[in-house]
């Protein structure tokens, strides 16, 4: 939504240009912006000491705050040193294990929001932010953590892997120590089974599982769970006592040698009721009524050898597998493998083990299966949705296959999403067009995606020298969380936006996927410290996608699992948390206060260079983003935000906007996130204005 400027509220001061009237341009140093109306801004820069990176007080002694105190000191960014190199962060602080991440300081967490500011917008009606809760054992997650989550104004838990997984230790440097690895969750070995007691990274029972989407539900938060359906553990990897159930030679996947993989198979624990495990199979009945209980997977080994066990007379299904392509050679399904081209449906088999766990897990309109009801493994778990592991790793035609066979266990309220790195939203498209049935009726019924071009193209904004304001607003529209001209366009409905994940942030006991210790990460999904605050504070106030949040609680305690099971902190791999860092708790507040509310990017012409971006949400909201170690002083401003008190969720700041649509002063701080709110409560008495 356009607005006509005010151009007799736009005054010349100093050596400031004049903000174009009309055409909204910028000045000569910043390219014009897209969308732009609500609000402009000219800025000048106010020296400051470069290494402590804190504008002298003095500086700051007109800013009119709440009580009279300005809290400049809350932001993470003031307690951190810029300049840490990607590999520097990946490490976390440490060249050994035992790490303790960047620390951010007690206060950068937990701040109370200001008084005299709406009541925060809670339960999942109003809001639309999800808070990974990473390699979190179910049973941990207590009622009082859920009531919290849903107090800050959170609306989904996504949670790790449910299904019973191999048991991988970290390789690497610390190899011998036989320490845990996360990623053996995303390894499956039964799908017809939640947990594996002998594992101690298995992340809870069914009965766990249940108890936790009922007390989510409880609490008013939808439960998600992350789904590994494009790949199956390897059989004999690291030839672990975890993998007795698998018969024939031990086989490594780092040796290569191929001819040592004689057989393996899957055993799939029969759950009554559910596809293809009871009588409600749709595409593959043959598999609807297996009175033994076990559905057998078969391959055959690169040798053409076929081979058989008396556990199940399933016939081989070798035309599921690839045995040259992935990292889990030999045993990915061939729709399990995005680099070897295949696009068909897979088979009757493969379909129906993914199909029976989904509609498990979902389990709704199963018996007395609602949201309403308590979960259970008989009735159904009731998720509400999926975070789908490497989305790529299965064709869009097995995706469309899956939601149709499970269409009457899900629930329209459901949310799902894949996982596909990639700094290119054209690799999108196949994807979102994937029908997901009943669930997501607001993106159409159709799939949503992590959005990591987004995430590269924060980097690249927040990078030293970039423009800022150029680059964020030449990518980020209303209604579409990511356009380029050359890498697509990913539309806002179909969008998950993220700063980092579990592959992106720290670990001191081994390099992460896209978080490297040594070289370069191409495309840069390293979203480090000194930025991160300033990339979740974007995220929460765009108004195209859905924000989501990650947090790895046992590292933001600083422990880390033994191979006993026991927590210790010699094992904590330094990775970071964000969930109740400052800017991300006001960053919920405001979101989900502007939801529904158009986003306008401003224009702002800073003295210096392209430093500073700004946006407004209808017209009572307004965000600001610095990342530069400059502070500045509004010299000008033009707006049609309603007259009347806005303060600042992070400084307490309290600007006044008249009935002109000018605001009376502005002070914005180095690497700062800004949100401004409509504001009644007091202001000090030589503010000269009063908001009540």
């Amino acid at each position: 939504m356009q607005f006509k400027p005010l151009c007799s509220a736009l005054l010349m001061v100093g050596s400031l240009s004049l903000i174009g009237c009309g055409s909204g341009t910028n000045s000569s140093s910043t390219p014009p912006a897209t969308n732009v109306g609500q609000l402009s801004l000219n800025l000048k820069a106010i020296p400051a000491n470069q290494s402590t990176k804190q504008v002298s007080t003095a500086s700051l002694s007109s800013a009119i705050c709440q009580n009279g105190t300005c809290t400049w000191s809350n932001s993470a960014n003031s307690n951190i040193t810029q300049g840490q190199s990607d590999n520097a962060f990946c490490t976390g602080t440490n060249s050994t294990r035992a790490g303790t991440g960047a620390v951010l300081e007690s206060g950068a967490y937990n701040m109370a929001l200001p008084s005299g500011i709406a009541t925060a917008a809670t339960g999942y009606s109003n809001t639309d932010v999800i808070l990974e809760l990473f390699n979190t054992p179910y049973a941990s997650i207590t009622p009082a953590m859920l009531k919290q989550y849903y107090d800050m104004g959170y609306t989904s838990v996504w949670v790790s892997p449910p299904q019973n997984s191999a048991y991988v230790t970290y390789s690497g440097n610390y190899a011998a120590d036989n320490i845990p690895a996360w990623y053996g969750a995303y390894q499956p070995m039964n799908f017809g089974e939640i947990g594996n007691s002998s594992n101690v990274m298995s992340y809870g029972t069914a009965s766990d599982l249940a108890t936790l989407v009922t007390n989510a539900h409880s609490a008013g938060l939808r439960l998600i769970v992350d789904v590994a359906i494009h790949q199956f553990a390897q059989p004999g990897v690291n030839n672990t006592t975890y993998y007795t159930n698998y018969s024939g030679q031990t086989y490594s996947f780092a040796s290569g040698n191929m001819s040592a993989l004689q057989q393996f198979w899957w055993p799939q624990t029969k759950v009554s009721g559910y596809i293809p495990f009871g009588n409600t199979a749709t595409s593959c009945a043959s598999f609807a009524n297996n009175t033994n209980g076990i559905i057998a997977l078969w391959a055959n080994n690169p040798n053409g050898s076929t081979y058989n066990a008396s556990v199940s007379s399933t016939t081989p299904w070798d035309a599921d597998f690839s045995a040259s392509e992935g990292w889990f050679d030999g045993v990915l399904p061939s729709a399990s493998n995005s680099s070897s081209g295949w696009s068909g449906a897979a088979s009757c088999g493969t379909q129906s083990i993914f199909d029976g766990y989904s509609a498990w897990l979902l389990g709704y309109n199963n018996g007395s299966g609602s949201m309403s009801a308590a979960a259970s493994s008989t009735t159904g778990f009731n998720v509400d949705g999926f975070r789908i592991d490497d989305v790529s790793g299965q064709s869009p035609t097995f995706f469309n296959q899956l939601f149709s066979d499970t269409a009457a266990y899900n629930k329209s309220s459901n949310i799902f999403f894949g996982e596909y790195p990639t700094n290119s939203a054209n690799d999108y498209t196949n994807y979102i067009s994937i029908k997901t049935a009943t669930g997501n009726n607001s993106s159409g019924n159709t799939m949503k995606m992590l959005n990591f071009p987004l995430l590269a193209g924060l980097n690249g904004a927040f990078a030293y020298g970039a423009s800022l304001q150029a680059s964020l607003t030449s990518m980020i529209t209303s209604s579409d969380a990511y356009t380029s001209s050359t890498n697509g366009t990913l539309p806002g409905v179909n969008a998950i936006n993220l700063v980092m994940d579990q592959d992106t942030v720290p670990d001191s006991i081994s390099s992460r996927a896209m978080c490297p210790w040594t070289g370069t990460q191409s495309p840069n999904f390293v979203m480090n410290y000194y930025n991160a605050p300033l990339a979740y504070g974007v995220i929460l106030a765009i108004e195209a996608g859905t924000p989501y949040v990650f947090a790895d609680l046992q590292a933001q305690a600083g422990t880390g699992l033994t191979s006993s099971g026991t927590s210790t902190a010699a094992n904590a791999n330094g990775s970071v948390s964000y969930w109740n860092e400052n800017e991300v708790i006001a960053g919920v507040y405001f979101h989900n206060q502007t939801l529904g509310k158009t986003m306008n990017w401003a224009t702002v012409s800073a003295s210096d260079a392209d430093n500073v971006a700004a946006l407004t949400r209808g017209t009572n909201y307004a965000f600001i983003v610095n990342k530069s170690t400059t502070v500045y002083e509004m010299t000008s401003s033009a707006s049609n935000l309603n007259a009347g008190c806005y303060i600042d969720l992070m400084s307490h700041q309290i600007v006044n906007v008249n009935s002109s649509g000018v605001l009376n002063q502005l002070i914005v701080p180095a690497q700062s996130v800004m949100y401004f709110v409509p504001y009644t409560g007091s202001v000090p008495s030589t503010a000269g204005f009063s908001c009540s």
